[in-house]
């Protein structure tokens, strides 16, 4: 049920998976689109037609954020000391607020902006659910940690302005018309594990072959055991995360009931394992 991706695995994708993001996007122009609380958003252009934006906000020298959206990926960055020192995908422990607990090691890649810049990046495909996005737009502080390759360090940034850069940097690419990318926005159906309790009881635990909805607008929201077309579960659930690090969510509650009806609360917070929980119930998707 983990979101977790190692360095070692990273580094198996990367031909695959960072050839879009991590090349030199020399060949695209860069237009200044807007510069909400101490960001600095660019819309990158190829063709005449938009191929991602980029918002960057510098808080020393060689120090800050970054955040990227095309319609296929999205990625949070940062940049510190030596941290991409490697050319190769390395394990950076990320976390949000003072709950380190609930914090990740993801293999991060370096990622160049348009300038030419390097930073250290989680890319997510957009083909499925991250709530990492959710808590980058409304917590308040994220951190990162990790090797320099001659030792151990950690880096916070606070996220000033955060909810409002990626709401920006969504629009930036979403009204912006047709993107040379086969992976438009747009809702969509992904296959992977889902699992729902609620009340103490676990009514789905499926490790592969679950059908994911994913609104796939930038919010978050997705159904489980659903493609909301041609199949519908037994026992369904929709999550909806509100853009302040909470989500509300609904099931069906009766078995073969098709309509997820049953209010299951607004207070919803996403943990370890790309699971969102309340004191009632827990809903789980990943790839």
């Amino acid at each position: 049920m983990s979101f977790i991706r190692s360095a070692a695995t990273a580094a198996v994708l990367s031909c695959s998976l960072s050839l879009s993001v991590a090349a030199p996007l020399a060949a695209q122009e860069a237009v200044p689109y807007s510069a909400p609380n101490g960001w600095e958003i660019s819309q990158l252009r190829q063709g005449g037609q938009v191929a991602a934006c980029e918002a960057m906000r510098i808080t020393g020298m060689e120090e800050g954020l970054f955040f990227r959206h095309d319609p296929a990926e999205t990625v949070i960055g940062f940049s510190s000391f030596a941290s991409a020192a490697s050319p190769f995908a390395i394990d950076v422990e990320m976390w949000f607020d003072g709950d380190r607990g609930a914090g990740q090691v993801y293999g991060m890649e370096p990622v160049e902006d348009h300038n030419g810049f390097t930073w250290r990046g989680l890319v997510m495909p957009n083909s499925e659910p991250w709530g990492e996005l959710d808590l980058f737009a409304s917590a308040g502080t994220v951190h990162f940690a990790y090797d320099t390759g001659t030792g151990p360090t950690q880096v916070s940034f606070p996220l000033t302005g955060s909810s409002q850069a990626s709401k920006e940097t969504y629009a930036c690419v979403q009204t912006a018309g047709s993107a040379p990318t086969a992976d438009a926005a747009g809702p969509k159906v992904i296959y992977g594990s889902c699992k729902l309790a609620v009340d103490g009881r676990v009514y789905l635990d499926m490790a592969s072959g679950c059908p994911i909805w994913l609104e796939n607008d930038g919010s978050g929201s997705f159904w489980i055991n659903t493609d909301r077309d041609s199949y519908l579960g037994d026992w369904f659930a929709e999550l909806r995360p509100d853009g302040s690090g909470l989500a509300s969510a609904w099931w069906n509650g009766v078995a073969g009931a098709t309509h997820a009806q049953g209010f299951l609360g607004e207070d919803f917070r996403l943990g370890a394992g790309g699971c969102w929980s309340n004191a009632r119930a827990t809903i789980c998707a990943a790839r």
